[in-house]
């Protein structure tokens, strides 16, 4: 073949396909469609809080010198849960300080105060207290906590002669409270456990 005959087949095939094109008079095709999904998480962040990094919750704390100076700490949560169809509270369980070297002895817990206040538990005789509610405080909530061991003294008014009661009414003896004639020398400990409850 020579150069001609193949220009001259270029020009006629462009020129069929361009009439098939132009006579086209089918139905095109509808538009098509991509569904994007996504999900974002339920989350419910607590723990202690320390002043130096406020965002950040932790997941254990540890409290020196408890007796010298009462334990305090600073507990919060935030969560994007929908609180009109789930709620939840944050209930404590505090311990008294248990001799580390002879378990038989411990020092009882005098008073919790919560948000600065004194409160008892939330059954009286029982040992739980709850400091947080999402029914009050929301998405985001944070409180006080002071924990105060039993101490002669503990009010400024009682001495050792006098009957103290611990935090659930218990009489507390002279072994049971710092300054106690009869009490124990050793490490203590107090373990305070915050768990998550629905309501």
């Amino acid at each position: 073949m020579n150069k001609k005959l193949i220009a001259l087949a270029l020009v006629l095939l462009l020129a069929v396909g361009g009439l098939f094109a132009a006579v086209y008079s089918g139905t095109l095709p509808g538009a098509v469609t991509a569904t994007l999904n996504a999900t974002i998480g339920d989350y419910l962040y607590h723990g202690f809080i320390d002043a130096s990094n406020p965002g950040v919750y932790s997941a254990s704390k540890t409290i020196e010198d408890a007796f010298t100076t009462n334990p305090a700490f600073q507990y919060g949560y935030t969560t994007n849960i929908d609180l009109s169809t789930y709620g939840f509270k944050f209930q404590m369980v505090v311990g008294d300080f248990i001799n580390q070297d002879d378990t038989d002895y411990a020092i009882k817990i005098a008073s919790v105060s919560v948000g600065n206040t004194v409160v008892g538990p939330d059954t009286a005789g029982t040992n739980l207290y709850t400091i947080l509610n999402s029914a009050t405080s929301g998405s985001t909530g944070q409180v006080s906590v002071v924990v105060s061991p039993a101490k002669s003294g503990n009010d400024g008014t009682e001495t050792p002669e006098t009957t103290i009661v611990d935090h659930l009414g218990s009489p507390i003896t002279q072994a049971e409270f710092v300054g106690g004639d009869d009490v124990i020398a050793g490490s203590y400990q107090s373990t305070v456990t915050i768990s998550v409850l629905a309501v």
